[in-house]
């Protein structure tokens, strides 16, 4: 028995160890640079989390680095308890009230607002846990005195990784609980920035539960630094899975409520919009949604699609519940703030768009991006207006294309970072013919960022205050990683990031694939068409396996020459990669409309 025992303290004498030396507990949070007047700059505070199953011993621990404080003797934080420490307690308390977990006391010192180093020790010296913070590069920046602090997202996960930190949605911060997340139950899910009469700037706000939600007293802004410009009325409601309109004329009212700040969004320069909960006297909850945009063409809306997910990009047309556009009389004002909201329309697409890049070339070697003309029509890249100004890559890399650089229909233009056209063409298989461009400046990044090509809009002419400032809008944008859900084999030395479906939108990780560097001729298969019963018609042709096809309808003008008057005129049917019969071929099966032929038809590869 005697024996039992000890072999049993010796085993739990070894797990605390373990424990200990495993960085059994976390800095979980921490609230730097506490939001809003002078009167709380006191009100930081630390939190430390036990993630572990055993309990963790903290008597005498200190930290060595950042702030100075030693905990209590006999302080034990227990399993999944949060520790919570402030620099000043009457603050802490008149900002927060309870706090459980709270320690008694103060530390010394402050929390660096532009990031540092954090060390917490054991008494003998040993690193119990540690973080190095910051506010640039990949750290959020939102906590940085614009409200909410910095919460851990995975303990089990690098705890020094930007990545694995997020802004905390409480504007406050959480000290003592784990911080909720964003909730997005009500959403900005369309904006209206650059208008003229018969429009002006409008938010469209989009409830994605089931249950009415009560907005009224939350807070609409264009900047980070002042969420409080505009408090939504009392008793106004976005109806289960319904939409609410706020219009300029209510955020840009001649003499603004006491306390707040008339606005309209940066149509320009792009800018911000923010949404955050309050109560009833209006002390702010929770960030509810924080959206950045560049700019926009006059009267085209920045959305998500469907309503309420996704991405916020612009979107190919206005849905905020009236038919009144930018073309039509500006007598027709009333009636545009009359929309209530509506179905947001897909995102804008094109007419160019990113189609390949190489990103993962071994030092010194051929990197490039691919771009691809979806329209029917040449596309000059560049404003024929001033055509100094030309379209432009953003991102890790940078690229200016020029006067009369213009695209034709469905081409593909190679951008790579040398000016060796010969030597990118030997390594992509390419024609004489394949228009190589370059050098590009930068690099881009083996592991991922994001790339943007845009296109300019006409100067800001006088008397605006910025005349002669060029804004810039995008055309397609891409946010590519390396690893999952992202095709990983793209970051092979001789394989390229490709877009599957040149139609479908970029930010779809599902379509991109990893392909080989050789540019792949177009193919042009005969198709078989069979009649079925009724208006049923079969199509089968034979193509190469894990492709896209595209299915397109060709009219014919009535004259004894028979020529094609339009490429695609009734639809396009996209096949799914990979849907292919066993003998090689392809095959789709649809519904004509009463009346039409299906003598013209072609399934084609979608490049």
């Amino acid at each position: 028995m005697h024996r039992n025992w000890t072999i049993a303290i010796f085993a739990a004498l070894l797990g605390w160890v373990k424990t200990l030396s495993a960085q059994s507990v976390v800095l979980s949070e921490v609230m730097y640079d506490p939001p809003g007047d002078s009167a709380y700059a006191e009100a930081e505070f630390l939190e430390l989390f036990n993630p572990g199953s055993q309990a963790a011993d903290l008597s005498g621990a200190s930290f060595s680095a950042g702030i100075a404080f030693t905990f209590p003797a006999s302080f034990i934080l227990q399993p999944k308890a949060r520790a919570v420490i402030c620099r000043n307690p009457t603050v802490f308390a008149a900002r927060y009230g309870p706090v459980t977990g709270l320690v008694a006391g103060s530390y010394s010192g402050a929390l660096n607002n532009g990031g540092e180093t954090l060390i917490l020790n054991n008494p003998s010296g040993s690193i119990l846990a540690q973080l190095k913070y910051g506010i640039d590069g990949d750290w959020p920046t939102r906590p940085a005195g614009q409200g909410g602090s910095i919460e851990l997202v995975d303990p089990s996960a690098d705890l020094t990784a930007a990545a694995n930190w997020r802004a905390s949605a409480e504007y406050f911060g959480s000290p003592g609980t784990a911080g909720a997340g964003v909730q997005n139950r009500v959403v900005i899910n369309e904006l209206l920035a650059h208008t003229d009469p018969p429009l002006e700037d409008a938010v469209e706000l989009f409830n994605r539960t089931d249950q009415p939600i009560d907005v009224g007293g939350w807070f609409l802004s264009n900047e980070l630094t002042d969420p409080f410009r505009f408090r939504i009325p009392p008793g106004t409601v976005v109806p289960p899975r319904g939409f609410r309109m706020i219009y300029e004329y209510q955020l840009n009212p001649i003499q603004p409520a006491a306390g707040r700040t008339a606005f309209t969004f940066g149509a320009a320069r792009g800018g911000m919009v923010t949404l955050l909960s309050a109560d009833a006297v209006g002390f702010p909850r929770r960030w509810e949604d924080v959206q950045e945009f560049p700019a926009s063409p006059n009267g085209v809306s920045f959305g998500r699609h469907p309503d309420g997910e996704g991405p916020f990009r612009l979107m190919q047309r206005m849905t905020l519940g009236t038919g009144i556009d930018n073309s039509m009389d500006p007598l027709l004002l009333n009636i545009f703030r009359q929309g209530l909201g509506a179905t947001n329309s897909p995102h804008a697409l094109g007419p160019v768009v990113f189609r390949r890049l190489r990103y993962a070339a071994p030092a010194g070697e051929i990197e490039f991006v691919e771009i691809e003309n979806l329209s029917g029509e040449t596309v000059p890249l560049y404003d024929p207006a001033y055509p100094i100004n030309g379209w432009r890559i953003e991102g890790g890399i940078s690229f200016a294309f020029t006067e009369p650089q213009a695209m034709a229909p469905g081409a593909k233009w190679i951008v790579a970072n040398t000016n060796n056209v010969a030597a990118v063409r030997s390594l992509l298989g390419a024609s004489d013919a394949q228009i190589v461009l370059g050098p590009y400046t930068g690099q881009l990044a083996s592991g991922g960022e994001r790339l943007s090509l845009v296109r300019p809009d006409n100067p800001q002419l006088p008397p605006r205050p910025d005349a002669g400032f060029v804004p810039y809008f995008v055309v397609d944008q891409l946010d590519y990683q390396s690893a999952p859900p992202w095709p990983t084999e793209a970051a092979l030395t001789d394989r390229c990031l490709a877009r599957i479906v040149s139609t479908e939108p970029a930010y779809l990780p599902s379509n991109w694939r990893a392909e080989s560097l050789k540019m792949i001729s177009p193919v042009k298969p005969t198709v078989l068409v069979e009649r079925l019963s009724g208006n049923q018609v079969r199509l089968r042709t034979r193509g190469p396996r894990d492709r896209g096809y595209v299915l397109e309808r060709i009219t014919l003008s009535g004259n004894s020459n028979v020529t094609v008057s339009a490429t695609v005129l009734s639809g396009i049917y996209s096949v799914p990669p990979g849907a292919l019969q066993t003998d090689g071929s392809v095959e789709r099966v649809f519904e004509l409309a009463a009346g039409e032929s299906a003598e013209l038809w072609r399934i084609r590869l979608n490049p």
